[in-house]
């Protein structure tokens, strides 16, 4: 393969999967030879398709079509001068084995015979609380350990000419507020969010304030937003001493409430700004991400300064 990079529109067409290898089991990166690397994603139909496809760190990324069927993974470059095609029998969860073939005679990357994709285990990143591995999917590990790092990159983007410009000191306010301690506890009290969603290429978006609330099940602490269109409802854990975790879902209007690993799931995290204000941060994509100003009723005008 040459240098170039290869800038993928995957394709992917599934089909129902045995018991011992679940869609939902074959999510995540798998390992096989010549640090071939392979992303296996599941999009909002529950629908697994390959999101990356690459030979990593060397040679970089191919275009693939690929199909699911109910044992096998079966691949195929669509790039030309760029030959691959795999057939993998899925043996498990974290193993696919079959024949492959990549490469031309003289590539570096060339290789042709039995091979075997083995799944990679995520590691959890420092930051965040090895407390909650295993509740946390390993898929968000990522985004929750930069949720703060990707808004300012999206704030990067953005210029005089983008919409919602002047809430750009705004949201940067709210990222650079002091962070106090606080636990899934002190979050109890807090009854109004809005909403600012950032865009890096259509600007930002900011909401009025609704209504919300965080109240004790069995235990736990459960947040949801209780008016406006758009809603969140979900599960808030301990992070560190002076952030928390938000795992659970989105729904639209007085649709039912979805859960965290549904189609609808979704992460964040909760820093708490001031005496009676926080924020709990989205982020959703490298390109999107959303904010919720959260507010407990106060005891007097002041304590909402940050």
């Amino acid at each position: 393969m040459r240098n170039k990079k290869y800038i993928a529109t995957l394709f992917a067409f599934i089909g129902f999967l045995t018991s011992f290898a679940e869609t939902s089991n074959l999510i995540g990166a798998w390992k096989g030879p010549k640090d071939l690397m392979v992303n296996l994603c599941i999009d909002n139909n529950k629908q697994l398709y390959v999101g990356y496809c690459g030979i990593l760190r060397t040679y970089g990324w191919v275009d693939f079509s690929t199909s699911l069927t109910p044992d096998s993974l079966i691949m195929k470059s669509t790039d030309i001068g760029s030959p691959f095609e795999g057939r993998f029998k899925i043996e498990s969860g974290n193993r696919l084995v079959g024949k492959l073939e990549m490469g031309s005679p003289g590539d570096d990357w060339y290789f042709n015979g039995n091979a075997e994709l083995v799944k990679e285990m995520p590691v959890m990143p420092e930051n965040l609380n090895p407390k909650l591995e295993g509740i946390v999917n390993p898929s968000d590990y990522s985004a929750l350990s930069r949720s703060k790092k990707m808004v300012w990159e999206v704030l990067s983007t953005l210029d005089s000419k983008s919409y919602g410009y002047n809430e750009r000191k705004v949201v940067e306010r709210l990222l650079t507020a002091k962070n106090y301690s606080l636990t899934p506890e002190d979050m109890i009290g807090f009854r109004r969010v809005r909403s600012i969603q950032l865009d890096a290429r259509d600007g930002i978006f900011s909401y009025p304030y609704f209504s919300c609330r965080f109240k004790e099940i069995d235990g736990k602490v459960f947040f949801e937003k209780t008016t406006g269109s758009q809603r969140k409802s979900g599960y808030v854990y301990q992070n560190s001493p002076k952030s928390l975790v938000f795992l659970g879902g989105w729904s639209v209007n007085n649709d039912s409430q979805t859960s965290y690993g549904s189609n609808n799931s979704v992460a964040g995290m909760i820093y708490k700004i001031g005496p009676r204000k926080a924020i709990m941060i989205f982020p959703t994509t490298e390109e999107r991400v959303e904010i919720y100003e959260l507010l407990a009723y106060p005891k007097n005008s002041d304590e909402l300064r940050i």
